[in-house]
């Protein structure tokens, strides 16, 4: 900032004898001398005495009336006389015109001291114009043309002027011109001439900063501050002139406190208070800046005051959501409100100006606002409120827009959030932030092809470190990691879960401190079906920061699959504290109330079939419904079991009621039920489960039942009833294989056992983001100790079949999903004393998840099987579905 100075800052002392004065007094005493007469009239009136009128006129015809004393003479003393009488008679004149020029010169400066500088000028250019070469008088005008602020022409009269032979003043005059005219070397070069002459001059110390500074000599400038502040510190001018060369530094801060100072020593001094506040505002204390301004109103210009109210609700915004000691989303949404309060406040007191950025403060509070309202997660009025902007011909900035891409993200509107991301970045390339933003929107839209070329872009322009300022040694780049980790995740939401996990742990492994690398890494644990070691992971995030709330989610539902409600609740509880309106935080909450409520479930099939083993026709319906946690860990439940077939001798039919207990937690599962006939309760039986989980991977089951209701319902109809038995082992390495094996037992009262086992092996063998194949093989083998009975009941029988399986999701967002899945089965069946011969069958399924509480399943099968040797046809379908009340 340079500051242009009009008018003296001190008195121009006129010199006490002009030197033409000196040089006519000498001139005449050598006349004299020379022509050998000194007369005494003569030597008087050189002293200072005026002749009478006409006596210098007769004294050079040769008479010397009027002067007592002094003889006539002839004429050779008027020959021996007139030569030097005409010299005397010429210093005279010119000793007179010495005093004249004298007398208007102290005119004129008496004219620019009291402000009237055009009148000053007018004399001094006459005398200027009669005494070209006189440097002194060039001198005084020079001073009073830039006291009139007439720079240029200061500046040419008084650039090469003999400075060291005039008063200080003239010097800092046009110094102070040069500075204001754009030529601070000249300015700093003449006061580094006075300070030599004159050390300590306060102009002159305080000009020569400032034209160092305007030089462009900022180092040169900042040496001098020292003596602003020390011996100067007192001056005013001191402490302003040094406020502007700590700002044009950068040092805002120390800019400001040199302008309170010069505050401090002139409190009247507007521009500086407007200074200070402009410091603090570089500085980024635009709430200091506010309140300085807020007192002084009045010193302040009113663009200043509107730009400073936009500024300082800019910065409240920025910092509301910061981590403060006060925890949780409360103190958070609190600091928000305020925020939002201080903008609508704010635009109640702009101030109505000119100027093409005259509406730019009232329209940046806006922006202010959306940004506020995005961090409160009021995104519907985000979305509004950048609609009525743009409405009005506003052009959003990339902040702007990407605040209201990540509420169109929240709210679903996945195409226009990718739109509003683009745009973001065409005006911020490469900006972080928004980068990923734009990458979750392409997830969302399960365009994972095209998220990875956007992060891949991303980091190939991303170094590995960067070289920070000030810094010998450079530190590894803080964008790079958030990029890659969400790469990671995206490669696991694509379905290459071990691709995913075998990057996270390698970074992991490089960096085992940072969090949110563990966090993520859990996560993709529990996508892999190791709900526990997710768990463990993410328990030891929240032991380091007991603030994680991403951890803290991945706790929630770590802790739901495996039956661990109660960790759940307090994980839940302190989310709520934390960060209650965050979307994600809002869809954990929801989960464990989801979980909390009652579940209904039912499903109903029914079959052709052109054999008469199985019944011609076959229908099923098994409903249960399951309460509430009581006491977290215990579940009531109770359902109806319900079959029957068509044979050629009648109808067979299973009709049951049942009402048990169930406890859930980790790592046991226990069910006790009580069933019987629906007809008069007859036939009670005592059924219960339990199973077994250690770990992740390995689970084992027991099942009993008094009154069985997996044998054939012929059987059923001629009045035999059995007991079961039944014992299983799997083991789940990850997503794409698991392998089961089951063992049963069912005994009837007809005296014939039976005993089974199964063998199953699935193995997924491709995954895209929308498709999944995978290959199932099944093994079975069944032999009954009695032979000859009236329903099917083989003494021995084997069968051994693969599956190709296929998912295929149509639809996905969050908690809604369409998918279905289709099934190619073929294989062998070998019964005793009937061979071998192959089997086929296809299903088709759809299932809807139309929200996290309701789901859909129905599909058809087709097949044939075959029974006694005999392939049959059959055709079934299947409906299900399940319901979490109310």
């Amino acid at each position: 900032m340079r500051l242009r100075v009009r008018g003296p800052t001190s008195r121009l002392r006129p010199q006490s004898e002009p030197l033409v004065d000196r040089r006519s007094r000498t001139t005449c005493a050598c006349l004299l001398s020379g022509g050998g007469l000194l007369p005494l009239a003569v030597a008087v009136g050189l002293s200072g005495f005026a002749l009478p009128p006409g006596a210098l006129s007769a004294t050079l015809h040769g008479a010397t009336p009027g002067v007592p004393g002094l003889p006539a003479h002839g004429a050779a003393v008027q020959d021996t006389v007139r030569a030097p009488v005409q010299a005397i008679s010429l210093a005279a004149a010119q000793a007179e015109a010495a005093r004249s020029a004298r007398t208007d010169r102290e005119a004129a400066i008496r004219l620019a001291r009291a402000g009237d500088h055009d009148g000053a000028l007018v004399i001094l250019r006459a005398l200027r114009a009669r005494q070209p070469t006189d440097a002194a008088l060039r001198g005084d005008l020079a001073a009073v043309l830039a006291w009139a602020g007439r720079d240029e022409e200061a500046v040419a009269e008084g650039e090469h002027l003999p400075f060291h032979d005039l008063d200080p003043v003239i010097a800092e005059a046009v110094a102070r011109a040069a500075r204001n005219v754009g030529r601070p070397g000249l300015s700093a070069a003449l006061y580094e001439g006075v300070l030599l002459r004159a050390p300590g001059r306060t102009e002159s110390e305080v000009g020569l900063a400032l034209a160092l500074k305007e030089a462009g000599r900022t180092e040169e400038a900042l040496a001098r501050v020292p003596g602003l502040r020390g011996p100067l510190g007192g001056n005013a001018d001191a402490r302003l002139a040094a406020g502007h060369i700590f700002g044009q530094a950068g040092r805002w801060v120390d800019a400001a406190a040199e302008y309170r100072q010069a505050v401090r020593l002139r409190p009247e001094w507007g521009d500086a208070r407007v200074a200070e506040v402009l410091a603090l505002r570089a500085a980024g204390a635009d709430l200091l800046a506010m309140e300085r301004a807020a007192a002084a109103r009045a010193y302040m210009p009113p663009d200043l005051m509107n730009d400073l109210e936009a500024g300082s609700v800019a910065r409240l915004v920025e910092w509301a959501p910061a981590a403060t000691e006060a925890r949780g989303q409360e103190a958070a949404n609190a600091r928000i409100d305020r925020a939002l309060g201080a903008g609508t406040a704010a635009r109640g007191r702009l101030v109505a100006v000119e100027g093409d950025d005259a509406r730019f403060p009232e329209v940046r509070l806006r922006f202010d606002r959306i940004i506020a309202l995005r961090d409160r997660e009021r995104m519907v009025q985000v979305l509004a409120e950048a609609e009525a902007l743009e409405a009005e011909g506003v052009t959003l900035p990339p902040y702007v827009l990407r605040a209201v891409a990540d509420a169109a993200a929240e709210q679903g509107r996945t195409s226009e959030a990718v739109a509003r991301y683009r745009e973001s970045l065409a005006g911020w390339p490469g900006q972080p932030e928004t980068t990923l933003g734009l990458f979750w929107a392409l997830v969302d839209r399960n365009d994972f092809a095209e998220a990875d070329r956007v992060l891949d872009e991303f980091l190939a322009g991303q170094p590995d470190r960067r070289h920070g300022e000030g810094l010998r040694e450079s530190l590894p780049n803080p964008d790079r990691l958030p990029a890659t980790v969400a790469r990671h995740l995206g490669w696991a939401l694509a379905g290459d879960l071990p691709r995913a996990q075998r990057g996270l742990e390698d970074l992991h492994a490089r960096a085992p401190l940072n969090l949110t690398v563990r966090q993520e890494l859990a996560t993709v644990y529990g996508w892999r079906g190791w709900p526990g070691l997710a768990g463990a992971l993410n328990e030891r995030i929240v032991a380091l920061d007991p603030d994680h709330v991403v951890a803290r989610i991945g706790g929630i539902s770590s802790a739901l699959a495996t039956g661990e409600r109660e960790r759940a609740l307090d994980l839940a509880t302190e989310l709520r504290f934390l960060a209650p309106e965050a979307e994600n935080v809002r869809r954990a909450l929801r989960r464990v109330e989801v979980d909390a409520l009652w579940e209904l479930s039912a499903r109903a099939g029914g079959g052709w079939s052109t054999g008469g083993d199985l019944g011609t026709r076959d229908r099923t319906l098994r409903t249960r419904i399951v309460s509430a946690p009581m006491a977290h860990r215990f579940r009531l439940h109770a359902g109806t079991d319900r079959a029957d077939a068509d044979y050629p001798e009648g109808r067979g039919a299973l009709d049951r009621v049942a009402m048990g207990l169930e406890y859930r937690s980790r790592p046991l599962r226990l069910s006790v039920e009580g069933n019987a006939d629906r007809d008069g309760a007859e036939a009670p039986g005592l059924s219960a489960a339990a199973s077994f989980r250690p770990g992740d991977r390995w689970s084992f089951r027991l099942a009993g039942d008094s009154r069985a209701r997996d044998y054939p319902l012929r059987a059923n109809r001629e009045g035999i009833r059995g007991w079961s038995a039944a014992a299983g082992i799997s083991h789940r390495a990850h997503e794409g294989r698991s392998v089961a094996t089951d063992v049963a037992w069912l005994e009837m009262t007809d005296g014939n056992v039976r005993q089974s086992a199964y063998l199953s092996l699935e193995q997924q063998v491709a995954r895209t983001p929308r498709h999944r194949l995978a290959l199932l093989g099944e093994g079975y083998g069944a032999r009954n100790s009695l032979e000859g009975a009236s329903y099917f009941n083989p003494s021995r029988t084997w069968s051994a079949t693969g599956a190709v399986l296929w998912d295929w999701t149509l639809f996905r967002y969050r908690d809604r999903s369409y998918a279905q899945r289709a099934s190619l089965t073929g294989g062998t069946v070998g019964q005793k004393g009937y061979g071998t011969l192959g089997v086929a069958h296809a299903t088709v399924e759809h299932r809807w998840e139309l929200s996290d509480r309701f789901e859909l399943v129905y599909g058809v099968h087709a097949g044939l099987p075959v029974y006694d040797g005999v392939r049959e046809r059959r055709s079934s379908g299947h409906l299900g579905l399940t319901w979490r009340l109310p």
